[in-house]
């Protein structure tokens, strides 16, 4: 039976088409993370329909009968980083050695190119066979991302109380305000302006550009999630004296897997550092987490492998790693002379 490449936008797909991309979407996943609970159909098919407007989105799938064997894709930002894209490349187990993953990738590294990508990245999991491949086609290895998990019915509860009045007591000069998406008009250029604290995290290698927040992009962030099934959920540490913003954590709950929160983002201003504004805000949404989502079960996040400060609270707090991806990047042009594509 013949197969045959075909491009797709899945904010317009039909549901036979992302269900066919979905069956795919589970072996995948299980090569990653073996034995993680399945992501529900119903979860990913509102993950492709609703787009972020700030990036685009480029899928093309390969077809074998009725099923789908292959895909390839890639996100461009397009707001900021209008260099880069980010992409990957899949192939069905059963599927490999005849050439299907060079096939797929051929209209994608195109696409890239055409819009004036003129670097490209991807994520593999560290120790792959890829790898070797991604560094003979001219990539380096430039991000090291750790995924860890909390599981959280043997969360330390008294570790996190602990957290709460060491902060009352060292930063007594802060409170913390709670905040469900949508985030008050009255809050919403504040907190865009401190969400680029997260410029001082760690980028190793990695070739991007600063992080762009506006209120028109985080109030479109707000909405798509909020189709997508999310809540986000926000925690603030505020400077009483100045009224200014100095840290925050956010997560997004998830209606359609109630058992799991994603862990977004933890920052402190550097001016506002070594009060323990960090701990104080994580540890006030593990209880408020407690309290309103009794049937949360764990809580998934991913660091920088060097940002030894995160990564030292999350360890402290019960997260333990289970995965570790090595994000390549390189020349978009050369990548595509290597592959012959």
């Amino acid at each position: 039976m013949s197969s045959h490449v075909e491009y797709i936008d899945t904010r317009v797909s039909p549901e036979e088409t992302l269900e066919a991309l979905h069956e795919l979407n589970l072996i995948w996943d299980d090569e990653v993370l073996p034995g993680d609970p399945p992501i529900p159909l119903a979860q990913r098919v509102v993950d492709w329909r609703y787009l972020l407007d700030s990036v685009g989105s480029h899928r093309w799938v390969m077809w074998k009968g009725l099923e789908i064997i292959a895909t390839s894709g890639m996100y461009l930002d397009l707001v900021q980083n209008l260099e880069n894209a980010f992409g990957w490349v899949y192939v069905h187990p059963q599927h490999r050695g005849a050439g299907h993953g060079r096939t797929i990738a051929t209209p994608m590294l195109e696409a890239a190119e055409k819009d004036g990508r003129s670097r490209f990245a991807c994520a593999v999991n560290e120790g792959a066979g890829e790898e070797a491949l991604l560094a003979r086609a001219g990539l380096k290895s430039a991000y090291r991302e750790k995924v860890s998990r909390l599981d959280f019915e043997t969360l330390d509860w008294s570790l996190m109380e602990t957290w709460v009045n060491r902060a009352t007591e060292r930063a007594s000069d802060y409170d913390l305000l709670y905040m469900k998406s949508p985030i008050a008009d009255e809050h919403l250029e504040a907190f865009c302006e401190l969400m680029l604290v997260m410029n001082t995290a760690p980028r190793e290698d990695f070739v991007e550009d600063e992080e762009v927040m506006t209120p028109d992009i985080w109030r479109d962030v707000e909405t798509k999630m909020a189709a997508r099934g999310r809540e986000i959920l926000t925690y603030v540490a505020r400077h009483k004296p100045s009224g200014r913003f100095a840290g925050y954590t956010n997560v997004a709950y998830k209606h359609l897997q109630p058992e799991m929160v994603e862990q977004w983002d933890t920052g402190v201003d550097p001016a506002h550092r070594n009060l323990g504004l960090g701990r104080w805000v994580k540890a006030a949404m593990a209880f408020e987490l407690r309290r309103t989502y009794p049937e949360v079960r764990r809580i998934d996040t991913e660091n920088a492998g060097s940002n030894a400060p995160m990564l030292s609270i999350n360890i402290e707090m019960g997260f333990k790693p289970i995965l570790v991806q090595n994000v390549w990047q390189g020349d978009t042009a050369t990548l595509r002379h290597a592959l012959s594509v």
